[in-house]
Order: C-alpha cells, then structure tokens, then sequence
C-alpha cells in the first residue's frame, strides 16, 4: 500500500471527525441555554433556578445572556428585586417548553428500557390526601428503588401540570382536564353521618327534605351530593358551622354539633368505633375515583409508571 493512498485516508478520517465534531457543535450550541433559560421563567428567579439544576448563578447567567445573543432578542427584564420574562420571552419559553417536553418524551422512551426506575418524579396532591396516603405510599417506593429522587408539592390548588413541570398529580373526583392522561388509583365514598348524642338529641332524618330542620356542617361548599332514584344531585343544606377542614368538621360532629357528609377517609375510625353513626345510606352518592394524573406524552418514564403501579397496589 503506498504513502499516498495511506494519506488520502488518513485525511479523509480527520475531515469525517471534523465534519461530526462541527455538527455535534451546531446541535449543542442550539440547545446551549434553553434547559437554564426555562428554569429562570418557571422560577422567577436566578437563583432558585440554579438550585433547581444544581449548578452556580454564574452559570445560569452566563448561559441565558449567550442565548439572548444568539437570538438577538431581550428574553428577561433583570432588575435588583426580580427577574420578569418579556413579551418575546413568555412566547420563547412556550415553545421551548414544548420542546424540553419532546426531549423528555425521547428520553423516557430510552428510560423505558431500564428494568430498575431511577431519575426525578416531581409530583402533587392535596394537603391531606397527600400528607396522610400519598407519601407514606411514596416513601415505601423510594425504599425500593434508592436510585428515585421525589420532589412532593403538597397543595390544595390544582397545579398546572405542564406549565409546573409535573411529571404526576394525584387528583380526587371528576376530571375536569381531558386533556390529560389518567389512571385510576382508588376510589372515595361520602357518607352522611353524626354522633349517637346527636340523634338522641335531634333525632334521625329520614330524607334529605328533613335536613332543612337540621344543623348541617359545611365544608367548601353548602351543597352536598347525594344520589335519589339512582340519579346524582345537590341538595342546599344549612347550619351555624363551616370549616374547610375535614378532620375539623369531624371532630364537630363527634361532639354532636351536627350533621357531617365526608368522605370515608376521613371518619372510618369513627364509624368503626361508634363514635359516628352513618344515616342516609339509601341516598349514598356513586363512589368517586382517586386519580393519578400526567401530562399528555407520547411516552411515560418508567420511574413514573413504576410508582403508579406502587400506588394502585397500596391503595387498593
């Protein structure tokens, strides 16, 4: 074989690895500072974006100015106090967002092939559905599988699951997002009961036209639902007591200030030991379900999936 034709291929494989080495360059400079510029719009702040990605404010800094003159475009107002996105830079992060959600959706389908969940789940749910059912169920998984990171935000305001960056959201009753994917987890029944004191003291409604001439006490909302003839309705019920807690309204009826409708979670102690009784069972409202809720991807990490399936088993 001789020296030129050793040379030519030789040159070949250098402007190959060129070539590869100019386009891996392109693809990572286009993507340079999206992941630290999205961070920055859902945190509102620098500093709690770098925490978030767990890198310096420098860091994040520097990549979202660069990414700023790449575009040429102004994409936060930077003051003292706060960090606020532009008009160019709410319609940036819209679509940039969309796009770190296809990335995920390529990353999850790889993720998919791993027998063992590992990565970050962050999810949420209601303060007292979460903090009595979901964690300890959520703790029990991360037992089992110590390569999962789980960040809980435990709150009563049902959060936008894209926009928050969700992966999952245990929600309680009708859905109202079609858009979502959901799976069912369990399942929630309202009984209508008060205290063996209070009967004797008021005694027992026979139907729900009789509340009128009782206390009733009232959670969010001063309609309860109830199902007659097979139908679900909302009866107006009234009474000197409300509370947006359910434990509260609970340990009310208990000391016989009324008439309760919660759900079972709430008082099957309770009814167990007497210190409830149930009344209106024929009028017992269609059990609700108790969901675990996703944004709607192509495909659902296996870290994801792996706890849904843990919660369907202890919830049930």
């Amino acid at each position: 074989m001789n020296n030129s034709f050793i040379l030519f291929v030789s040159q070949t494989m250098l402007i190959s690895n060129l070539i590869k080495h100019f386009y891996s360059m392109v693809i990572m400079n286009r993507w340079a500072g999206i992941d630290e510029f999205i961070a920055v719009g859902e945190e509102g702040s620098f500093t709690k974006a770098a925490v978030s990605l767990n890198v310096s404010v420098a860091h994040i800094s520097r990549q979202v100015t660069q990414l700023e003159h790449r575009l040429n475009s102004q994409l936060l107002t930077r003051t003292t106090r706060s960090v606020v996105l532009t008009k160019e830079g709410e319609a940036f992060l819209h679509q940039t967002k969309q796009l770190q959600h296809a990335m995920d959706d390529a990353t999850a389908l790889l993720a998919q092939q791993q027998s063992t969940p590992k990565g970050k789940v962050k999810l949420t749910a209601p303060v007292m559905y979460g903090e009595t059912f979901i964690m300890p169920v959520v703790h029990t998984f991360m037992q089992q599988y110590p390569d999962v990171e789980v960040v809980m935000s435990l709150s009563n305001q049902q959060e936008n699951l894209v926009e928050g960056g969700f992966d999952l959201a245990i929600r309680l009753g009708h859905l109202k997002d079609s858009s979502l994917k959901a799976r069912r987890l369990s399942a929630r029944h309202f009984v209508i009961c008060c205290s063996p004191d209070y009967l004797n003291t008021f005694g027992e409604p026979h139907t729900v036209t009789e509340l009128n001439n009782h206390q009733c006490l009232i959670g969010n909302s001063s309609y309860w639902r109830v199902c007659e003839q097979g139908r679900d309705k909302h009866i107006k019920i009234a009474g000197r007591l409300q509370c947006n807690s359910g434990w509260a309204l609970a340990d009310a009826a208990k000391k016989g200030l009324g008439i309760v409708q919660l759900p079972n979670y709430y008082i099957e102690k309770d009814l167990e030991a007497g210190s409830l009784v149930p009344i209106l069972t024929h009028y017992q409202p269609k059990p609700e379900g108790v969901w675990g809720v996703y944004p709607p991807r192509q495909f659902v990490a296996t870290n994801v999936k792996a706890l849904l399936d843990h919660l369907v088993n202890a919830l049930n």
